[in-house]
């Protein structure tokens, strides 16, 4: 049957309408992909990729201190070299997954294979393994000592540990356990990365300010790392030195070869005096005493056992650049190396440096429900059950009452009455004298229960849980500063001219 012409007109035209059609859309298809659905996938890309955010720290007091935007790209330009120096970070397995994901995340991120993760149970983290440092205690010491029986309890544990133990039920049988850590720690630190120049033994909690820490130990320390040395911040137990942990110690190369590979049975020996010592780090100074005839050399305020809160500003706590700081909580860690990234300068990072950017734009006259640390000297209510009240640590700083002026016998009566001892502390004559301003003893106070307590220095503190009843006014902490106290010793001191390098002392 033969179609009409009408009939093959249309499915000729059909015919070439539907070839057109293939033939665009051959054409357009990679167009489709780079300019539409390309363009869109690199933008959502781009969004959960982006490196540039606004830095949080960036606030109005510290805009010429830090950058406005935070660059993520490239976080270790500016971190320095290593090579020499390992460091020992001690955890344990009730706070490892708590802790040394932030250090990974920020400084230790930087470290290229220089550090070894030390804790009372062997761990895996991502890539990164956890050793446990009390396997190398002998078995019989593990089953005989009760200081053990967390440790056993984490091995029997199926699930992770922060099902199987409440770390804050267990802080004291952790605390009791990790003195046990330190020597295994030691001499395995040594066995497994032998040849360091030094030793950097800290905690999950230390924060370690690697610029300043590699440009004192090359630079400007002048110490040799072939020689017995043993560095940190001094504490006492009974009157026997020691480094504190916490802070962060460090040992030379010199040092930990000879007292690993010319002493043997260290962890045996100190297991057992563990068990009538309080702390680990200081079996660690006993051992360097009694094997090598070296104590500590201090190095405070530099290696440093506060943090940026609660670190004493003032003198002492100014020019001097800092190598670590103690008591850091994730955040902390986290917004201090924020700052280390963000600054806009890559100059010695003094103690001076972290209030004028981290501290200085919260500081205000007066905060309520707070505790900013003042406890230097106190002022207490003379009444029997007030001084009962007020424990041991305020009345021990306690001034004499034949030595107070009459706006110290009243200090003990409100926050506004303790207010005026630092605002009183100079006369309105004295207000331009520049020593006099330097000599500055009273910078804030704290107000409590009748109790007024000042402080030579200043810091932020932190916040205290308001009263079950808010309308008990002796039951509230209420903190304040003398703004222009703090004000006028920074300008009486004036700029650092340079940094206060400590010279490690004996």
């Amino acid at each position: 049957m033969i179609a009409a012409p009408s009939s093959r007109r249309l499915r000729i035209f059909g015919a070439i309408a539907v070839v057109t059609f293939i033939v665009t859309f051959l054409h357009l298809r990679p167009q489709w992909q780079q300019f539409e659905y390309g363009d869109y996938y690199d933008r959502v890309a781009n969004y959960f990729s982006r490196p540039v955010y606004d830095n949080t720290l960036y606030n109005q007091g510290n805009e010429q201190l830090v950058h406005k935007h935070y660059n993520t790209s490239d976080p270790c330009a500016r971190f320095p070299s290593t090579d020499g120096v390992l460091l020992v970070m001690k955890t344990g397995a009730t706070e490892a997954f708590d802790r040394i994901p932030t250090q990974l995340l920020t400084t230790m991120s930087c470290l290229p294979d220089n550090f070894l993760i030390f804790s009372d149970m062997e761990q895996q983290m991502g890539p990164y393994h956890i050793y446990d440092a009390l396997s190398a205690v002998d078995e019989a010491d593990r089953a005989r000592i009760g200081d053990f029986d967390l440790y056993r309890t984490q091995q029997e544990c199926i699930v992770s540990q922060q099902s199987c133990i409440d770390a804050k039920a267990q802080r004291q049988s952790a605390w009791n356990l990790d003195k046990y850590k330190f020597m295994p720690m030691i001499e395995e630190t040594w066995r497994m990365r032998p040849g360091q120049d030094w030793y950097i033994f800290a905690e999950a909690d230390t924060y370690v300010f690697w610029a300043n820490m590699m440009h004192w130990l090359k630079k400007k320390s002048g110490l040799n790392p072939r020689d017995k040395i043993y560095l940190g911040s001094r504490s006492f137990v009974n009157n026997r030195p020691f480094a504190h942990g916490g802070s962060g110690y460090i040992l030379s190369g010199g040092v930990l070869r000879h007292l690993v590979e010319k002493h043997d049975n260290l962890t045996r020996q100190y297991t057992d005096q563990g068990t009538r010592e309080c702390c680990g780090d200081l079996l660690v100074a006993l051992a360097l005493d009694e094997h090598e005839g070296i104590k500590i050399r201090q190095t405070w305020p530099m290696i440093n056992g506060e943090k940026p809160t609660t670190i004493p500003y003032g003198r002492n706590h100014w020019c001097e650049p800092i190598l670590t700081m103690h008591h850091m909580n994730a955040e902390e860690i986290s917004t201090v190396w924020q700052f280390e990234q963000t600054r806009k300068t890559d100059r010695v990072l003094l103690i001076k440096d972290l209030y004028d950017s981290l501290i200085a734009p919260k500081m205000q006259d007066i905060r309520e429900h707070w505790d900013n640390g003042s406890d230097d000297v106190c002022y207490i209510n003379r009444d029997p059950e007030a001084q009962e009240r007020a424990g041991g640590r305020a009345k021990d700083r306690q001034k004499k009452e034949d030595e107070m002026t009459d706006i110290e016998k009243e200090a003990w009566k409100s926050p506004e009455n303790c207010a005026k001892v630092c605002e009183t502390e100079i006369s309105d004559g004295d207000s331009g004298n520049k020593e006099k301003q330097m000599e500055r003893n009273c910078f804030q106070y704290r107000w409590h229960d009748e109790v007024c307590c000042t402080a030579k220095s200043f810091k932020l503190g932190e916040p205290k849980s308001k009263p079950s009843d808010e309308n008990d006014q002796k039951a509230k902490w209420t903190s304040g500063w003398y703004m222009k106290g703090i004000h006028d010793w920074i300008e009486a001191v004036g700029e650092c001219k340079k940094p206060a390098w400590k010279i490690p002392e004996l």
